[in-house]
């Protein structure tokens, strides 16, 4: 019995210590897979991802003990999305991607409108380098329909009034226009894709073809994300 206790503690020894090799192995691996891709590349891989969340049939890659012990080296995202906040758009159930596959930035209303938030994408871009972004928008976002409401407001705390106010902003010519709420949140898309462009670093990348940007549209009903060209 004794010597069947050794032996079992021989093996698992040997397995973690492979486990350990693998990971560095696979890390470097993954780093060869992100700079080997190319942006339309990524995208088709997030188009197909969303294919089967829209057909019910997810991979669900990724999401593996081996997985998570691979990723201790470091992370090598192939893509950053900026996505609502909204709890019924779950970015990486969406793109049937898993662990290390996607930098996320989350914001009510997909807002990339502080210092926050945009460097945490100046962050992946230039510290992760994702050669995609984008920016998902979706069907009855919440803050876009408080942004382009006319009505009086009730009484909110600072921070969130603070918010809406930030929200209407982008949305300026829909304000009072609640049966155009589809047409807001595309503007809202492509007005969050603008300050992306603004950004001189990243409009480098973007003008040498090593960087892309798209925006989406999610729908609830079927989790089909449109490609807003």
């Amino acid at each position: 019995m004794k010597k069947v206790n050794v032996g079992v503690l021989m093996l698992v020894g040997a397995m973690l210590s492979f486990l350990g090799c693998s990971s560095n192995q696979v890390s470097l691996k993954e780093v060869s897979v992100q700079e080997n891709l190319s942006p339309n590349q990524i995208l088709d891989i997030l188009k197909s991802g969303n294919e089967h969340f829209v057909n019910h049939k997810n991979a669900f890659p990724h999401l593996d003990k081996a997985r998570m012990l691979e990723e201790i080296s470091g992370q090598h995202p192939i893509a950053t999305i900026v996505s609502c906040s909204d709890s019924r758009v779950p970015v990486e159930l969406v793109f049937d991607r898993g662990i290390g596959d996607l930098f996320v930035i989350r914001t009510a209303g997909n807002s990339l409108e502080d210092d926050m938030t945009m460097g945490s994408l100046e962050y992946a871009v230039d510290h992760l380098h994702t050669k995609l972004i984008v920016v998902v928008g979706h069907e009855k976002c919440g803050g876009i329909t408080t942004a382009i409401s006319n009505h009086a407001e009730e009484k909110k705390p600072k921070e969130i009034s603070s918010l809406i106010e930030t929200l209407r902003n982008g949305v300026e010519p829909f304000v009072g226009k609640t049966e155009k709420l589809d047409d807001a949140i595309h503007y809202n898309v492509i007005h969050q894709i603008q300050k992306i462009l603004q950004n001189p670093e990243l409009k480098e990348l973007i003008e040498k073809g090593e960087l892309k940007v798209v925006g989406g549209y999610y729908h609830l009903n079927d989790g089909k994300v449109d490609i807003l060209n």
